[in-house]
């Protein structure tokens, strides 16, 4: 197994050891790459010329730099080929659609001479990886073993059977996934917390409590987010359910990013796409720092005053993302999607009741703005505040549907409510009785 920073260790690190961890994987990707393109050209070159041909001087040389670099890093090489791919160190080498024919015919000859891989855990030297491309010549008909064939006997490589890899991997199949889905759910909290921190220094500096931190430093953490939830949102969608009463603003924040990037992948957006969305959703709340906290933490009504200091948050989150100095397409998007979040998509009409019959659109909002609010909304209806408990998922989405549908673009809603698998709407009618909106 290759040696690799534990994901549960990750969170007493600084930020700079998950950025390390990243570039291992990329490293590795790339080696993996490199040592399966080399192998594809020396195999496939063999069949014509002899491994002692002076044409193999320089691929062989690239070769063992490729293999000793991986030894390095690793203090040992594993490649197995299983199934259309090939594994190097367990991780799966990710290969482009104009290598994959590259790829298959190498595992074909693989499987043509009984191999199914290699072990190496000490540098290897040009004469061997020589005698290693023999077996794939023409000339070679013995059967291959551990050391290779018996006029080149290998000293450093060691060669599996074909048949003997696929059951090796077959068996380690089901284990391996649940480890990897492990680690997946511990980088997914490890991202999560770092963003909290992040927040956290980020609303201390705007109080003037703390250094002034540029708004463009949450950039790589967001991308960490969508690179972590693009996939595998499962994993999103529980650490949602994390809140601190004491620290709201800094957890409403992430969480409603976090849950804005998961909408946001659901309705189709790319990679670049979640990023700007996942940036404006983390600074959409920030002027609320301007607001008192007796304020915000009052357990009673609202007078008229505070009703208006609260309503003018997203001026005063406008005023804050201006403070950035980079008016850019990015920023603008920022400023628009703090201040359209608490519009509302349309009019209520009532019915004799006093009941929502329809809703009449009234705001041509954009997408960002659109996700953001519903997100936002339900964020802080699911979160505990001083002057109420904190509502259900079911009890939240119900009252987004019902009271307060005028406030949302409905078919987002509807994608919404099916993100967060709750299937329908369930209200009581006048008579008591249950009634599904859909």
């Amino acid at each position: 197994m290759p040696k690799k920073i534990k994901f549960q260790d990750m969170l007493e690190m600084s930020p700079e050891r998950l950025d390390l961890a990243r570039t291992y994987e990329e490293k590795l990707q790339l080696l993996g790459r490199s040592l399966i393109g080399s192998l594809y050209m020396l195999i496939r070159s063999v069949k014509l010329y002899t491994p002692e041909n002076a044409i193999f001087s320089k691929p062989l040389e690239q070769l063992k730099e490729c293999i000793n670099t991986i030894i390095a890093m690793d203090n040992t090489l594993n490649l197995q080929g299983a199934g259309g791919s090939f594994y190097l160190n367990n991780m799966l080498v990710k290969s482009d659609v104009g290598s994959l024919d590259n790829v298959h015919y190498l595992l074909d000859e693989f499987k043509h001479r009984d191999v199914g891989g290699f072990v190496l855990n000490k540098p290897i030297s040009i004469p061997e990886l020589r005698d290693f491309i023999y077996i794939f010549t023409k000339d070679s008909e013995e059967e291959v073993g551990e050391r290779g064939v018996s006029a080149r006997k290998l000293q450093a490589l060691k060669l599996r059977k074909y048949e003997k890899v696929q059951e090796i991997l077959k068996d380690h199949d089901e284990s391996a996934d649940m480890d990897q889905r492990v680690d997946r759910k511990r980088y997914a909290l490890t991202v999560y917390a770092r963003t909290i921190y992040f927040m956290r220094k980020y609303l201390t500096g705007l109080r003037g409590e703390g250094p002034a931190i540029p708004l463009s430093k949450g950039g790589r953490y967001v991308q960490d987010l969508v690179d972590v939830c693009f996939g595998h949102r499962t994993h999103f969608l529980g650490l949602s359910t994390l809140k601190s009463d004491d620290d709201y603003l800094c957890f409403h924040s992430v969480n409603v990013t976090l849950l804005s990037i998961v909408f946001g992948a659901e309705l189709g957006l790319g990679k670049a796409q979640l990023r700007d969305l996942g940036m404006a959703a983390l600074f959409h709340d920030v002027g609320k720092v301007d607001i008192p906290d007796d304020v915000l933490q009052k357990r009673g009504k609202l007078d008229p005053e505070e009703i208006k200091k609260v309503r003018k948050a997203p001026i005063y989150s406008v005023k804050k993302i201006l403070r950035g100095r980079q008016l850019n397409k990015l920023t603008i998007h920022r400023i628009i999607t703090a201040y359209e979040h608490k519009s509302d998509f349309g009019a209520p009409v009532k019915d004799l009741k006093g009941n929502v019959s329809f809703v009449v659109p009234k705001s041509n909002l954009g997408v960002f703005s659109k996700i953001i609010s519903i997100v936002d909304c339900y964020d802080a209806l699911t979160s505990r505040r001083p002057f109420r408990e904190a509502f259900s998922p079911e009890i939240a989405l119900t009252l987004m549907w019902t009271e307060l549908k005028h406030k949302f673009d409905p078919d987002f809603l509807r994608i919404f409510m099916n993100i967060m698998k709750v299937p329908s709407v369930r209200v009581l009618s006048d008579k008591g009785e249950k009634i599904v909106i859909f």
